[in-house]
């Protein structure tokens, strides 16, 4: 039997044991299945068996499997004998939780370690106001949940945000500090949930002010490779069941900002350069803005990290 009949055979057999399969697969014993199953990241069966008999339901059993190995719906319906209907059920319950699941079309589901930017700028229409001037405000790497978060900067920097009128304030990434092997003894608060919870409770609050934060692939983009979440929607959603509808996710890594006029618009550009982008550490602004075309660049470009 050639591998990939094998592969097929273990999918489509999920309620048997290793021992069972060997005869079926050309093996003497279920170490070798176990081995086979090792050696091309198949799910192991002893999990998946306890899973099912713990009550776990399917999307938490498929965020197991597809951590692992990329499978499509129809290899998933036949693993857990569902329908493929049911699957991406599944998948959308996982996405109202903020778990990040890529979709391909051809190669199947697997948890996301990135968050795709939104091409798509964020829209304001300047038409419905009578304003002719806007100000703004941005604040960038405020890392909170570090000991070293200066809250009372950031604090007294919205209350000069609040004298100047400004009820926009743009944020350029790591408004969270997260959490990995080398910041963990500089952090007061630890795990995904409770980065978020003290970040709404921490968060200045001004009547009138709302926040449009970006997403870095460092410090908030950590939950994101190792917990598979949206951490921006995340802290978004969060911070609305919080009574909260001031902190507003507008993506990951950049978004433009386009201020919509009569006759023409003009582009605002959010971006959390370095830590492995698209725009390395070493560039400076100006070198970022001298690489962009002449017909890609922003009339302002604010600039994290």
């Amino acid at each position: 039997m050639k591998k990939e009949e094998r592969i097929k055979f273990i999918i489509s057999h999920p309620e048997m044991s290793y021992g069972e399969l060997a005869p079926h697969l050309g093996y003497k014993g279920a170490e070798s299945v176990r081995d086979f199953c090792k050696n091309n990241k198949l799910p192991n069966k002893k999990n998946n068996s306890q899973s099912q008999r713990s009550g776990e339901d399917l999307a938490t059993m498929i965020t197991k499997v597809i951590s692992k190995k990329r499978l499509s719906a129809v290899e998933l319906a036949d693993m857990f004998n569902v329908s493929p209907r049911r699957i991406f059920e599944a998948v959308e319950e996982l996405k109202k939780k903020n778990i990040a699941v890529d979709n391909f079309n051809n190669g199947g589901l697997q948890l996301a370690v990135d968050i795709k930017p939104i091409e798509e700028p964020f829209r304001i229409q300047l038409s419905k106001h009578k304003e002719k001037e806007f100000p703004i405000g941005f604040v960038t790497d405020n890392h909170i949940g570090s000991k070293y978060e200066r809250l009372d900067v950031l604090n007294a920097l919205y209350d000069r945000f609040k004298s100047y009128g400004v009820e926009t304030v743009y944020q350029g990434g790591n408004i969270i500090d997260g959490e990995c092997r080398f910041n963990k003894f500089d952090i007061y608060a630890h795990g995904v949930d409770s980065q978020v919870k003290n970040l709404i409770e921490k968060y200045p609050v001004r009547e009138g002010i709302k926040t449009y934060f970006i997403t870095g692939d460092d410090h908030e983009g950590w939950f994101v490779q190792r917990e598979h979440v949206n951490i921006g929607q995340m802290i978004e959603d969060e911070a609305k069941r919080n009574g909260r509808n001031d902190l507003i996710f507008i993506g990951h890594m950049e978004r433009d900002i386009e201020y919509k006029q009569a006759k023409g618009s003009s582009i605002i550009r959010v971006i959390h350069a370095g830590g492995g982008s698209a725009y390395a550490v070493s560039y400076t602004s100006q070198k970022y803005v001298e690489s962009l075309q002449g017909g890609e660049k922003p009339q302002i470009v604010l600039v994290g990290h």
